[in-house]
């Protein structure tokens, strides 16, 4: 009787501990509606990342962090993987396939009639951009940033929307999910008018890939990811917030 309480016990610990390998925690930006949503249980990017993992019976546990220190969440060893992150980044990581692609544009209020062609010309111009944007975006943006005086960079994107009604910047650089869901946040929880926007088209949709502390673990995800997206499902979960 004793031996199989041992055993059982034995059993019950190796069981724990198989369950407790399958737990991955993932860092991910603030403030990045409707990618990651308020509250950080559901948002389409987390979504994708929930799915593509528990395809290989995983499960997450979102880790927030502020934008600029997202890309060194692997410090902490108790992180397993970064989301939101290119290879320009820098990191010395295990970089997954890309799994997400963000449309970054330029911005202005229709009213002023700006016309933009170029990167470089925002730099006649006062502009706020996304934190980290002079890393993702294009070489041409980052010269501009580089030399222009009145150019900033903010995590909190829905000030973005905010400064630009106010007429207190005169472009924003944004994700245009972003900045349409901010614009819905103004309106029905701040009670804030918004105002007819042009949309310059002047970069390549920024791609985005997971940093993994493991090539294994790094390997799995890509195989969820696979299958999520063979089976539909990867739509289906875009379908729900390409309206927001």
């Amino acid at each position: 009787m004793g031996r199989l309480l041992l055993l059982g016990s034995l059993l019950l610990a190796l069981g724990a501990d198989a369950h407790a390998h399958k737990l991955v925690k993932v860092a991910f930006g603030e403030s990045l509606e409707p990618y990651v949503m308020e509250g950080g249980q559901n948002g389409l990017e987390l979504e994708i990342v929930r799915a593509a993992l528990q395809e290989r019976g995983y499960r997450i546990e979102p880790v927030f962090f502020s934008q600029p220190r997202l890309p060194m969440a692997l410090k902490n060893k108790d992180i397993d993987a970064v989301a939101t992150v290119g290879e320009q980044a820098g990191l010395q990581a295990e970089y997954s396939d890309v799994y997400i692609s963000y449309e970054d544009v330029a911005i202005t209020l229709s009213s002023r009639r700006i016309q933009l062609h170029q990167a470089k010309e925002l730099g006649a111009y006062r502009v706020l951009a996304f934190s980290l944007a002079r890393q993702y975006l294009s070489e041409a943006f980052k010269d501009m940033a580089k030399t222009n005086p009145n150019y900033a960079e903010t995590a909190n994107q829905v000030d973005q929307n905010r400064l630009l009604f106010r007429g207190s910047v005169d472009v924003v650089v944004a994700d245009r999910n972003i900045f349409a869901w901010m614009n819905h946040k103004l309106v029905t929880q701040f009670k804030e008018k918004t105002a007819p926007v042009d949309i310059h088209r002047l970069f390549p949709p920024t791609v985005y890939r997971m940093a993994f502390r493991s090539a294994p673990l790094r390997d799995e995800f890509n195989q969820g990811l696979r299958a999520i997206q063979k089976s539909g499902v990867y739509k289906q979960i875009v379908n729900r917030y390409q309206n927001l």
